[in-house]
């Protein structure tokens, strides 16, 4: 059986525009194609920026045709991508979202379960979680705070999950706290745990970066040494991890 590899995008968004962030996912995509990567997992958000007070404005659906060229690549590239956007939901506020774009150009959609303390001023939640499986891993998609209840990661491995993909948005404040608890559900579930962070996003808030990935032993495969744009990559050959960072 080849290598498998999933790969986190820390890339850097820009406050409110969609059009050039969607310009830096294709060109990490192209990146990470020329790594042999089959997932793609990038930041909370990275579509327009952690910037919860244009969520309104903003919000999307996965039909939305400035998509099209990400739907283009991952045909191209046969690759599966997580990207982060607020979505709309028939309601006053959106989702805080992620859309799941297939090897085969469809997409799926996850809303964001567990919201932070003061996201629930400008998101509903969702209610429902989201798994895939790709090449024979299961994957259990998340969204920062999600990882705040236990209960989130449980439900996927009990859904057979072997792989948490949280894309995530951290100041240093936050990640001194949701760090050590992904770190745990990698040994708690035994499952491989990867968290996309920003890079240096150019917005109202700071990322630290330190994107990173633990085995499901809890080992620490990689990480991002800050905010710099680097590809984190895992990859699987019979049932043994091994990461490395590539900066692009």
């Amino acid at each position: 059986m080849p290598d498998f590899k999933i790969a986190t995008a820390q890339i850097a968004s820009v406050r409110g525009d969609i059009d050039g962030n969607i310009a830096a996912h294709a060109a990490a995509m192209a990146a990470a194609a020329k790594q042999g990567v089959s997932v793609l997992v990038f930041p909370e958000l990275s579509l327009t920026g952690y910037e919860p007070d244009l969520a309104a404005e903003l919000a999307i659906t996965a039909a939305d045709s400035r998509l099209v060229p990400l739907l283009a690549l991952a045909r191209q590239h046969q690759i599966e991508v997580i990207v982060g956007a607020p979505l709309r939901n028939g309601t006053a506020k959106p989702a805080l979202g992620a859309i799941l774009i297939t090897a085969s150009g469809a997409t799926r959609t996850y809303r964001k379960m567990h919201l932070g303390a003061s996201e629930g001023t400008y998101f509903t939640p969702g209610d429902m979680p989201l798994a895939f499986t790709v090449s024979g891993h299961t994957l259990g998609i998340a969204i920062c705070a999600d990882s705040s209840q236990p209960a989130h990661p449980r439900a996927y491995a009990d859904l057979g999950a072997s792989i948490y993909a949280a894309g995530v948005f951290l100041n240093a404040e936050w990640y001194a706290t949701d760090v050590p608890r992904l770190a745990g559900y990698a040994v708690r579930y035994r499952m491989l745990t990867v968290m996309a962070n920003h890079a240096a996003s150019v917005g109202t808030y700071t990322s630290v970066g330190k994107s990173a990935v633990w085995a499901p032993d809890g080992a620490l495969l990689a990480q991002a040494e800050g905010a710099e744009s680097a590809l984190l990559i895992a990859t699987s050959n019979n049932a043994a991890w091994r990461g490395e960072v590539i900066r692009i």
